[in-house]
C-alpha cells in the first residue's frame, strides 16, 4: 500500500507514528501522503481525511484492501476485502467550509468535525464527547441546540461526508453471526507502514552485517539491487 514513500520517508514515518495514537497517526500518514504540515492535515475534516487517504492508496496500487474484525459469537478473525475504490470517489471538502440546514424555523451553521476537533476532546468522558464536539462545530442558537436540532445537525454531517463514518459488515463464515465495525482507512494504512517497515529493517540488518553498509548507503540502493544483494546473502 505505501508505494508511494521513498524507503528514508517509510522510516521515519513509521518511527513518528509508532510513538503516537491512533489519531495522532492518522494526521502523520495523511501529512506525509499529501506534503503537508501536521497542522494543515488537523484541519481537512474527517471524512475528507480518509476519502485522501484511500485515493492516495488507489493511486500506488493498493485499490483493494483487507481488513480484520473478530466475530462476536465464536472470536473467529474475520478478513473482509475492502475496495477502496468506491471510498475514495466520496466528496471532500476545503478546511472549514460551512454548511446551513433549517430546523423548526430555525437557521443553523455548521462545519465538520476535524482531526483537530476529536484530539481536543481527549480525555473527556463518552458520553460527554458528542455534545462537546458539536459545541465546536454548530454556530447554535444562544441557549444551545435542542435533542432534534442536535439529531438533525449529526444527520446533515454524516450526508456531507459519508467517508467519515463508514460501517463495515462482516459475516462469520463459522457460526454465521454478523459483525458491524468503523472502517478505518488510517489504520489499515498504518498497519501495511508498519509491515513494510519492519521488513526493510530486516533487510537493512542482513546487508549492514553482510558488507558493512551504513542505514543511508542500504537505504540509496534501487528496490532490485537490495533485493539481488540479499539474495546472494541468504545463497
Amino acid at each position: 500500500m505505501t508505494g508511494g514513500l521513498d524507503p528514508p520517508e517509510l522510516l521515519t514515518v513509521w518511527e513518528q507514528g509508532s510513538a503516537e495514537t491512533p489519531l495522532q497517526r492518522a494526521l502523520t500518514l495523511v501529512a506525509s501522503a499529501r506534503a503537508q504540515t501536521r497542522a494543515e492535515a488537523a484541519q481537512l475534516d474527517v471524512g475528507t481525511r480518509e476519502v485522501l487517504l484511500a485515493r492516495y492508496l488507489v493511486s500506488v496500487g493498493a485499490a483493494w484492501a483487507v481488513t480484520c474484525a473478530t466475530c462476536p459469537e465464536c472470536s473467529v478473525i474475520l478478513e473482509v476485502p475492502m475496495d477502496l475504490g468506491e471510498l475514495a470517489v466520496l466528496p471532500v471538502h476545503e478546511p472549514g467550509t460551512k454548511f446551513t440546514i433549517m430546523v423548526d424555523d430555525v437557521s443553523l451553521t455548521f462545519r465538520l468535525p476535524t482531526t483537530a476537533d476529536l484530539l481536543g476532546l481527549s480525555g473527556l468522558a463518552e458520553g460527554e464527547a458528542p455534545s462537546r464536539l458539536l459545541d465546536r462545530c454548530v454556530d447554535g442558537p444562544p441557549d444551545g441546540l435542542t435533542a432534534e436540532m442536535a439529531a438533525a445537525v449529526e444527520a446533515a454531517m454524516e450526508q456531507a461526508a459519508p467517508a467519515g463514518a463508514v460501517d463495515v459488515v462482516a459475516s462469520c463464515p463459522e457460526c454465521g453471526a454478523e459483525e458491524l465495525f468503523a472502517l478505518d482507512v488510517s489504520a489499515l494504512l498504518w498497519a501495511d507502514v508498519e509491515a513494510r517497515a519492519v521488513r526493510l529493517m530486516g533487510e537493512i540488518h542482513a546487508l549492514a552485517r553482510a558488507y558493512g553498509w551504513t542505514e543511508a548507503e542500504v537505504l540509496a540502493l534501487s528496490p532490485r539491487r537490495r533485493a539481488s544483494y540479499l539474495a546472494l546473502v541468504e545463497a
